[in-house]
């Protein structure tokens, strides 16, 4: 169990040193995947403010409807 914890453990630690090599020592990449995480995120922040706005208007229709009866 000891082994699989320090093959598991030497992954991620492999993993996060690669990771932080490429964004230290390779800025196009790193702006490439900059600007892939900005635009993943307003996708999300696009598609979540709909929801909120959908939302919105159903709680008013359901106020106005309770408030009518």
């Amino acid at each position: 169990m000891k082994q699989l914890a320090k093959l598991f453990s030497g992954i991620v630690i492999g993993s996060i040193a690669g990771i932080a090599a490429t964004i230290i020592f390779s800025p196009k990449k790193r702006t490439e995947w900059f600007d892939e995480i900005q635009d993943r995120t307003q996708d999300v922040l696009s598609e979540f403010n709909k929801a909120a706005e959908a939302y919105k208007t159903e709680m008013q229709n359901d106020l106005a409807e309770r408030r009518q009866n």
